[in-house]
């Protein structure tokens, strides 16, 4: 059977959307690893961008345990004070992913929207498609792709399963993606539980 390469829509959204002013990553950042040698199935363009993407409607399949391994307390968007408001967190976002959770603040100068997703799958692995680069995070390997100027990917093996982070910020006020992502990455290795599902 074909197992093909799925597009990870929560993470990246069709190529030259926008969202508030914000170029999104590319559609096809991030991707199911494949687990046969089967050729790619083609994939699915998401509706909404990733942080204008409503909750998803299906009840999730467990309990959302990743979304309780980070706090807006551990992002520096609060930092910006009164040029952050309206911190919305999210869970469920994506009924394609065991997993998933979203963190958003509302950016006044530049006007635009940024915030951090984390997505989790037991079964089936996610992979950066053309990584830009690997970070070694705790011994670990983390995968990513920076898009464009506003948005990068990253992927790693974790808990019981595989974890998918996304950055989304035009602002230029919280340095480059990616390293976010990594620092992100370092926060939540250190509260890894044993099992997720």
């Amino acid at each position: 059977m074909v197992t093909g390469l799925l597009l990870v829509a929560a993470l990246t959204a069709a190529c030259g959307q926008k969202v508030q002013g914000s170029p999104l990553a590319d559609p096809q950042a991030l991707v199911d690893s494949p687990t046969s040698s089967s050729p790619s199935s083609g994939s699915t363009k998401p509706s909404a961008g990733p942080l204008d993407s409503p909750p998803a409607t299906d009840a999730p399949a467990m309990e959302q345990k990743l979304c309780k391994l980070l706090t807006f307390d551990d992002l520096p968007f609060k930092d910006q004070g009164a040029n952050a408001t309206q911190p919305t967190a999210n869970t469920n976002i994506n009924a394609d992913f065991d997993q998933s959770c979203r963190w958003t603040y509302e950016i006044g100068t530049p006007q635009t929207k940024v915030g951090v997703q984390l997505y989790y799958r037991k079964t089936r692995s996610l992979a950066v498609k053309n990584p830009t680069g690997t970070y070694t995070v705790a011994g670990r390997p983390v995968s990513y792709q920076q898009s464009e100027d506003a948005s990068c990917v990253l992927s790693m093996k974790y808990s019981d399963g595989n974890v998918g982070i996304g950055v989304i910020d035009s602002s230029q006020l919280f340095g480059p993606q990616c390293e976010l992502g990594r620092k992100v990455a370092e926060i939540i290795i250190p509260r890894e539980p044993a099992a997720l599902s």
